[in-house]
């Protein structure tokens, strides 16, 4: 006797499957090619990473050789690689500044801002730069920009203060140079009182 299966049942058998416990759901699926995507970037992450370290070490060799084409060459690749590594575009700084390229110096400088407002040293390095170059009110809006972040550095004030005096601006300047040795003086008057230094504002 031939046992045969209606059209009804066979389609109630196909949507059985369909529907089976045994069919991997589509979420869980997408959640796996989403976690093997970020372990991929995580380890492009680390290869760029160990890259990037190693141009700059290498920047900083030839720079420290006075090799500063050299040094342009790493700190360019370090850029290429973390576009938002402040080292590296200070560096490229110090190197093009070594070289006489004064406006790709500034350049690079503020691109070291940009990526970290608070190191104290780019900022001089820059004013420095313009104040070379004889371009005194540039130096002092940087200097001025680096004292709203960093408020307590005297000798950001000491700088300043000395280009007030190449501008002929007395009054200003005698008010920068006041500024940095109550700075200067202020940390060591606590020092010895408390144990510990301090750069408050009185």
């Amino acid at each position: 006797m031939k046992d045969s299966k209606t059209d009804e049942e066979q389609i109630s058998i196909k949507d059985a499957s369909v529907n089976s416990p045994l069919k991997r759901d589509e979420s869980v699926i997408s959640s796996e090619r989403l976690q093997n995507r970020v372990i991929q970037r995580g380890r492009l992450d680390i290869h760029l990473h160990q890259t990037a370290a190693k141009h700059l070490k290498q920047g900083a060799d030839a720079l420290n050789a006075r090799d500063y084409e050299k040094a342009i060459e790493e700190f360019l690749q370090v850029i290429q690689h973390n576009s938002e590594s402040a080292e590296a575009h200070f560096h490229l700084g110090l190197a093009y500044f070594m070289l006489g390229n004064y406006e790709k110096a500034i350049d690079a400088y503020k691109m070291a801002i940009a990526c970290e407002p608070s190191e104290v040293v780019v900022y001089i390095n820059l004013a420095a730069t313009y104040r070379m170059l004889k371009r005194y009110d540039e130096a002092i809006d940087v200097y001025e920009r680096a004292i709203r972040f960093i408020p307590n550095y005297p000798e950001l004030h000491s700088e300043l203060g000395a280009v007030y005096s190449l501008q002929g601006k007395r009054n200003e300047a005698v008010d920068a140079f006041k500024t940095a040795m109550r700075l200067k003086l202020k940390p060591t008057k606590e020092y010895r009182a408390t144990g510990t230094e301090s750069t408050e504002e009185e």
